[in-house]
């Protein structure tokens, strides 16, 4: 546009870029700009990459695309307010003497997988979330690592359980101390609990309805919501205060059930590949020295992989537990569960049982083709449960 100033120049072509709700960029960045100006908000430029980061994914349908498909419910102001808290600088607490900003704790030191890496390979094999979704994830994993209260000494994303109501995001880690609960006192048939960092308790869990809300700790599982939850199959609410109406009845809130699921997947599902990893003495586990990763194709077998963590027994515990008979007393006769064996630590997955008359796993790999270009981590190999 010859003769114009820049600005002007500016202006129009902004005023010419179309969306698909039929407004333009003009119109997007002037209802932003005016919204900034009458609510004043502290955080302004968070404001202003959150209104950016709704608009995108409200208009990923074009028009065309999204004829004959229902029209989704607007995003939640909510869920994006939290969402903007991830990104931004966490508010520090104010001193009610001074009323100014105490001085922040030093970040914790933490170790955490690389989320946007890991995320990429999933997606090569065509599963996990959205990038969108997984960088808020990687988010909240450096937001939970931080965290001096929390004490984390790992955090790894360990994904997402749909709900009616709301879905949990979920959080594994471990922690530098644990954390002091009730003491347990089991009743005379009862099968106390694994104490906190081994066996089933090994890990502590974290969830979330919506990345950036407000992280709720799990406690510890218990034997007795295990096996409970080996007869219950339920779609969970997203609320952890919910009563788990099920047959047979379920001894807790769903909190409890989440946890038992949780611990269930885990023992089930968490693999790694077979002899990175060698039992110790002290039934923990030590990275092999002479380990030398086997080739991609070789990977899509069930004996190259092995559990990486120990199996759940019957009792809903890692270990078997037996009673102390008092002395002088003859031992009685040990129960199945109490007689239970195996299998042994790392056992690989050809070891598994058939799943309704077929492999209880299935390969998949991103590409076979070795002549494929900018083939991703050379052909990603990803196993799936039945």
């Amino acid at each position: 546009m010859p003769g114009l100033p820049m600005q002007q120049e500016a202006i129009a072509f902004t005023q010419k870029i179309p969306s698909t709700d039929g407004t333009s960029l003009y119109d997007h960045l002037t209802d932003v700009v005016m919204k900034i100006l009458n609510e004043q908000p502290t955080d302004p430029v968070n404001l202003l990459q959150t209104s950016l980061m709704v608009k995108k994914t409200a208009n990923s349908l074009a028009p065309d695309s999204a004829q004959g498909l229902s029209l989704q419910a607007p995003p939640d102001s909510s869920d994006s307010a939290a969402l903007s808290k991830v990104f931004g600088m966490a508010e520090l607490p104010i001193n009610p003497e001074t009323g100014e900003p105490e001085e922040a704790e030093a970040p914790n030191e933490y170790e955490c997988e690389n989320v946007l890496n890991d995320a990429a390979l999933m997606e090569a094999c065509g599963v996990g979330l959205s990038r969108t979704d997984m960088y808020g994830v990687m988010m909240v994993c450096k937001q939970l690592g931080e965290d001096p209260k929390l004490g984390v000494a790992t955090v790894r994303f360990f994904g997402k359980v749909l709900g009616v109501y709301a879905d949990y995001y979920v959080f594994e880690t471990t922690l530098k101390e644990q954390a002091e609960e009730e003491e347990e006192t089991p009743g005379p048939n009862e099968v106390p609990s694994e104490k906190g960092g081994a066996g089933a308790n090994g890990y502590t869990y974290f969830v979330c309805n919506n990345l950036g809300g407000a992280l709720s700790r799990l406690h510890s599982v218990k034997p007795a919501h295990i096996r409970a939850a080996r007869q219950v199959k339920k779609f969970v609410s997203g609320k952890l205060d919910a009563q788990v109406s099920a047959y047979p009845p379920f001894p807790g809130t769903e909190a409890h059930f989440l946890r038992a699921q949780l611990a269930r997947i885990a023992a089930s599902t968490v693999l790694c590949p077979a002899g990175y990893f060698t039992a110790n003495e002290e039934g923990g586990l030590d990275k092999a020295e002479d380990f030398t990763p086997p080739a991609p194709t070789d990977l899509g077998t069930a004996g190259a992989w092995a559990h990486r963590y120990p199996h759940l027994k019957k009792q809903g515990r890692t270990t078997v537990f037996t009673k102390e008979v008092p002395e002088g007393e003859e031992a009685p006769e040990p129960t199945e569960e109490e007689s239970e064996q195996g299998p042994e630590p790392l056992s690989t997955l050809d070891k598994d049982t058939e799943v309704e008359g077929g492999d209880a796993w299935t390969p998949l790999f991103s590409s076979t083709n070795s002549g494929v270009k900018n083939q991703v981590s050379f052909c990603t190999v990803s196993l799936t449960s039945r």
